[in-house]
């Protein structure tokens, strides 16, 4: 009895330890499966959003663009004189397909055009149809003084919803029309159509109001907007809509069938002046299912029964083994997933974008750069993150090829400046590298988004940022320096080491991975130079140098 007692014993171990590993396994599993649904929601949700977005800041470069024609055209219309103003302005109106009415408001606030005296039928129409917008004297005088980024309901009962153009109030506006005091767009509602009309004030306090075609804007929009019948950005599975302020659909595209009363997976309300249009996003609802988990654990069942047959040892050591090699594919996955996926759409969107601007336009350029500044700090970031892992296999290759330094410092600047603009810093720039050599662009825009990345987060109190380019030998010196609280003098030795932060007030609560100095720093030495600290008497000032011959 005893012998049986002890065999029983060991039979019921035996299970415990084949069976608990199983069920732990089986709960694990179940767990991860759950945990990666919920991820791969989560990134879809982000995708989408994301795709949303280009859809938004498409829209509203067509919005930036119209600003500028209109307060060109503001231009000439107030150079004329006022016996020639009323028959020019009706000429304009004939050969503007986008304008169809417009009024002007003298200093005083009365009407001089269109003029009640020699109003044609649709004039008058017009001037019914707007009083309740130029009778009111305070109107854009409020409206210049409102927040540029907070809509306001100015007149209810006459349906009018105004905001102050985004851009109208930056030095860029003035600089191209120094006469222009304020501008924006009103929302307003006529014959059950929603409206838009864009006003500008002048030095003078003279008002001039345009008001848009609605069939030509909508036209125009549309034509900014992928074509419906070919396949863009990977929506062959899924569909998005455009609609307006009675959720009307105005336009969609993509391959993906849209069926009555579909619910979407995301929608985005558009930025002002279509703050009531919204664009929905369509497509397959993928939901989890629970026969992934149910093979699973069966297989493991399976395995475990193998395991009674084959002993303890056997099974301790493979599972073991297969436990290690769970963990580095799970690993190797999720890296590949979390890096690679969302660096892919970052770029993706970044040229699309890219491929619709012309060369010329450095304007609409400026205005794309600062809509796309936050993606191309995540891209920086990431990019950072795989230089770092290439680096520790000394994957990093150096590819030279003729260019200009000065050329690179200057688009590298373009793509902070409206950053930095926002938390108050200037750049001065000495530019003198404007000769061909050869370099890695890359590289050396991905050391000079490091430097100036720290010096918005750290130096931006220093309100400025100091760069020179110099051309010695078979070398180029570019020297970054800002005006912030610097660097501690017992930190100096240790920026350049990976993962490395200065703790202190300066540091804490601001984000970062700690391998940007290090990164900048193996890139420079790749290139057959270096990046070092340079003592400075304020602030922190970096040096890269680079090796510019062919070789």
């Amino acid at each position: 009895m005893k012998h049986l007692s002890t065999q029983q014993k060991i039979k019921t171990i035996l299970i415990l330890l084949i069976a608990l590993p199983i069920c732990l396994l089986a709960w694990l599993s179940y767990q991860l499966q759950k945990n990666g649904q919920i991820v791969q929601a989560h990134q879809a949700q982000n995708l989408i959003e994301t795709r949303l977005k280009a859809v938004e800041r498409e829209l509203t470069a067509y919005f930036e663009q119209l600003e500028i024609q209109l307060r060109s055209d503001h231009q000439a219309l107030a150079k004329l004189p006022h016996s020639q103003s009323t028959s020019q302005v009706r000429d304009y109106l004939h050969e503007s397909p986008l304008i169809q009415n417009i009024f002007i408001l003298n200093s005083t606030g009365s009407l001089l055009f269109p003029p009640n005296d020699q109003a044609s039928i649709k004039e008058k129409n017009f001037i019914s149809q707007t009083k309740p917008i130029w009778n009111d004297p305070e109107l854009f005088a409020n409206l210049a003084s409102h927040d540029e980024t907070s809509p306001s309901t100015i007149d209810q009962s006459a349906q009018l919803e105004a905001y102050v153009s985004p851009i109208s109030q930056k030095k860029a506006v003035a600089s191209f029309a120094p006469s222009i005091l304020s501008s924006g767009w009103i929302s307003w509602f006529s014959e059950n159509h929603h409206r838009l009309l864009f006003w500008v004030k002048d030095s003078t306090n003279r008002v001039i109001g345009f008001d848009l075609n609605r069939m030509r804007m909508l036209s125009d929009l549309i034509n900014r907007l992928p074509d419906a019948t070919q396949l863009h950005n990977g929506l062959n599975q899924s569909a998005i809509q455009l609609l307006n302020d009675n959720s009307s659909v105005l336009y969609q595209w993509g391959q993906y069938q849209v069926a009555d009363n579909e619910q979407p997976l995301g929608t985005r309300y558009l930025s002002p002046p279509l703050a009531s249009w919204k664009v929905n996003y369509f497509s397959h609802k993928h939901t989890a299912t629970t026969s992934s988990w149910l093979s699973t654990l069966a297989g493991l069942l399976a395995f475990g029964l193998t395991l009674i047959g084959l002993g303890i040892y056997f099974y301790r050591e493979h599972q073991r083994e297969m436990q290690q090699a769970q963990q580095r594919v799970s690993f190797v996955n999720q890296v590949s997933h979390e890096l690679k996926t969302p660096l892919t759409n970052i770029r993706m969107y970044a040229e699309l974008m890219s491929e619709q601007l012309y060369e010329e336009d450095q304007q609409q350029k400026r205005y794309i750069s600062v809509i796309t500044s936050e993606s191309l700090r995540l891209s920086r970031l990431i990019e950072n993150v795989l230089n770092f892992s290439r680096a520790q296999r000394n994957a990093i290759n150096v590819n030279k090829i003729p260019g200009v330094i000065d050329e690179c410092v200057k688009n590298t600047i373009v793509a902070f400046e409206a950053t930095l603009h926002n938390k108050g810093m200037l750049f001065e720039v000495n530019y003198a590298a404007e000769k061909t050599v050869y370099f890695d662009k890359g590289i050396v825009e991905q050391v000079l988004n490091n430097l100036l990345s720290n010096a918005e987060k750290y130096a931006h109190s220093g309100k400025k940022i100091h760069i020179t380019t110099l051309l010695e030998n078979d070398l180029c010196k570019i020297t970054v320096q800002d005006y912030g609280p610097g660097i501690p003098s017992v930190a100096q030795i240790k920026i350049f080491e990976p993962f490395y932060r200065v703790s202190s007030k300066l540091t804490d609560g601001i984000s970062g991975t700690g391998i940007g100095l290090s990164i900048a720093r193996q890139l420079a030495q790749l290139h057959g130079g270096d990046l070092i600290l340079v003592a400075s008497d304020v602030g922190a000032c970096f040096q890269l140098s680079i090796n510019i011959t062919p070789s």
